[in-house]
């Protein structure tokens, strides 16, 4: 496994004159105004694709399939017309839960829903009520990237039961600094080490968990080189004589600049660890990080 991406049933690569001389999308994927007949493929209409396929692979559910869907008898073209162009309604729309989920039936959607962190529920929402209406306002698929690394990055494991989890900060932030309760065993989670790094030119912050044996990348650590993920910078490690303190390890080829909280400036040199302590500053040479324990 390479996570290189491959192109396959590569069709309709042709600028079409008239519907007939192309394929207008898959059935449940296609963008609403394709279904009502109004437009042809675009980069709009597959932004919409590409929303429907990420809301499959997370939730594995159709957005627009909710109480309407269960409601239908017949399901003929003119209730396909209606659910998938016509009368277009998010399942989980904060305005409208007319289509909202049945809890006998949606069971699983909608445990789904709750497991993931705000960041990414938002993304769908904006996807399913403004980009209903409004194909501007679609997310954009290097949104959607950045959304996904900020997905992966928020990963730990709740120390009771040791599923995986999302760190939701947005929601920690909400509740006094609470992360909440496992979706698996319903305990209390404790928040995880985690370095907040900031990047001035694109006046943003971005935080990662530092779990056992995470690594960061240079997507992490210079923001010329955003998406990079082909070699590590740095490793979270165990002490070699107390395997209960962690530090991370430099694996860069340039030396860190370290300062702790009460400023006191270390170089942290290749091959060389720092204690993941709270209030310590790293910078990495391109960006600086703080350490939130």
């Amino acid at each position: 496994m390479t996570g290189d991406v491959l192109l396959c049933d590569n069709d309709c690569n042709v600028v079409a004159v008239n519907r007939s001389e192309c394929c207008l999308g898959t059935p449940r994927f296609m963008a609403p105004e394709i279904v009502r007949g109004e437009e042809l493929l675009s980069t709009d209409t597959d932004l919409y694709s590409l929303a429907v396929l990420l809301f499959y692979m997370f939730l594995v559910h159709h957005p627009l399939e909710g109480k309407r869907e269960r409601s239908i008898h017949v399901f003929d073209q003119a209730a396909i017309n209606m659910l998938y162009g016509t009368h277009p309604l998010f399942i989980f729309d904060p305005r409208d839960d007319s289509n909202g989920p049945d809890p006998r039936y949606h069971q699983n959607v909608l445990g789904l829903w709750q497991i993931y962190p705000q960041f990414l529920r938002d993304k769908f929402t904006q996807s399913f009520t403004e980009g209903l209406r409004a194909i501007h306002r679609r997310v954009r698929e290097n949104e959607w990237r950045t959304t996904l690394v900020e997905l992966r990055d928020s990963i730990y494991k709740c120390l009771h039961c040791h599923q995986e989890v999302f760190l939701d900060a947005q929601a920690t932030a909400t509740h006094g600094g609470n992360p909440g309760k496992c979706w698996n065993c319903g305990q209390e989670l404790k928040s995880p080490i985690r370095l907040r790094i900031r990047d001035p030119s694109r006046n943003a912050a971005s935080l990662v968990v530092l779990t056992p044996q995470a690594k960061l990348y240079f997507h992490h650590v210079d923001s010329n080189r955003r998406y990079d993920f082909s070699v590590p910078v740095a490793e979270v490690v165990a002490h070699p004589r107390d395997p209960g303190k962690q530090g991370l390890k430099n694996l860069s080829p340039s030396k860190w600049v370290v300062a702790n909280t009460e400023g006191v400036m270390n170089d942290v040199e290749p091959g060389r660890t720092v204690t993941l302590a709270a209030g310590t500053r790293i910078n990495f040479g391109g960006l600086e990080g703080e350490l939130l324990v």
